[in-house]
């Protein structure tokens, strides 16, 4: 079997292959890992790892179907490079700069609101998702201090979607 984080890398890759506008139910969900595996994109111990539901529930979610209905404003696993300043993550960084690196799982557009999206594959209690999400928040921020630097325009909104209790969490 794969170990929580090589399982969370599977589940990542489904969700940077999966059309975000296909039929939600857990059947199609399978058949398109199917021919993710198929094509190469998952390996079949990856396959083997991702439960349809799970996608198919983020599928048919308030927050799969905003970022469905963005369409070519919706990005998945975005890299980036930005240098900021120095005093956001360390106090004596005045007038130094510090090089951010990373992977957004997700953002998208709706008018003029700007959302990140992060996707946990965490074991987290139903119940505890909010607490749990709290620990993020950094990480969040950074991401969309970031993305801001990138697109020149305020991010709107961060979410967390928890696959293991199939719950949006808004920071």
């Amino acid at each position: 079997g794969l170990t929580p984080a090589q399982r969370g890398t599977a589940l990542h890759l489904a969700m940077q292959y999966l059309p975000l506008d296909m039929d939600g139910s857990p059947e199609a969900v399978g058949l398109e890992l199917d021919r993710l595996t198929d094509q190469g994109f998952l390996t079949p111990l990856q396959r083997q790892a991702i439960e349809p539901e799970r996608l198919a529930a983020f599928l048919r979610s308030s927050l799969g179907a905003a970022m469905a209905a963005a369409g070519e404003n919706c990005r998945r696993e975005f890299k980036f490079s930005v240098l900021v300043s120095a005093l956001d993550y360390f106090p004596e960084g005045r007038g130094e700069e510090v090089l951010l690196q990373g992977v957004i799982d997700a953002w998208f557009e709706e008018g003029d609101a700007v959302t990140v999206v992060d996707f946990k594959s965490d074991r987290v209690r139903p119940g505890k998702e909010r607490a749990r999400a709290e620990e993020y928040r950094p990480q969040l921020a950074a991401y969309s201090q970031a993305l801001s630097t990138v697109l020149g325009k305020p991010v709107n909104r961060q979410v967390l979607w928890f696959f293991a209790t199939d719950i949006a969490i808004y920071l």
